[in-house]
């Protein structure tokens, strides 16, 4: 990615992404986000950025969409990172709310094909497809979300945009240290977490290698 002063650049996505962002002044929250926009500052002193979190705590897809046009299009961002997905897989899980309409794996589809639509005309586009931080592949929650996770890439692919694979990134630290080592729920990726979704972010956009 190219990054240009003056760029605009918004993070949209759920929990991950949020990080607890309503409890911060700058309205960036505790994880990657902060971190990213830190990196900028010290990495790239000579130019100034917009950074804004779009992401909020339980999002799925559908949640999202319905409030792209507020929350990411009104930025008008030179550079988007969307990470969604793993809401959509947990609600399946969520014995809590058995009721809830799931998102299903067709429903999916069509909602990042359309969030994909509505990002259209922006310089930099980057699709995060959801992760798991469960090193048992065969684990039921673990699979679903690599089917969602292979719902993003083909998606990305067929609209020729450029993915993250976040779950490769954590596998490599599950080849030393359980996912739990991080997170409990294997989800909320915490200060170490964070970490290392940040320094994914920062390679796609130059500030390291």
């Amino acid at each position: 990615m190219l990054l240009k002063d003056k760029d605009t650049i918004v993070f949209a996505g759920d929990s991950v992404t949020d990080a607890e962002k309503l409890s911060t002044d700058d309205g960036l929250g505790r994880g990657y986000v902060k971190l990213i926009h830190d990196a900028l500052i010290a990495f790239r002193p000579e130019c100034e950025f917009r950074v804004f979190n779009a992401g909020v705590n339980g999002n799925t897809s559908r949640e999202l969409l319905a409030r792209w046009d507020k929350d990411v299009t009104e930025k008008i961002p030179d550079i988007l990172f969307c990470m969604i997905g793993i809401n959509d897989v947990w609600r399946h899980f969520d014995y809590k709310h058995p009721s809830a309409r799931f998102v299903s794996a067709e429903e999916f589809r069509i909602n990042m094909e359309a969030i994909c639509d509505k990002a259209k005309g922006i310089r930099e586009f980057c699709l995060i497809p959801p992760y798991y931080m469960e090193r048992n592949r065969s684990d039921e929650m673990r699979l679903m979300t690599e089917k969602y996770a292979t719902i993003v890439s083909e998606v990305a692919a067929e609209r020729g945009i450029g993915t993250l694979n976040m779950q490769k990134a954590f596998d490599a630290y599950m080849l030393h240290r359980p996912g739990q080592s991080i997170s409990w729920d294997r989800v909320h990726p915490g200060t170490i977490g964070a970490l290392i979704i940040a320094r994914e972010i920062m390679k796609r956009l130059g500030l390291i290698d």
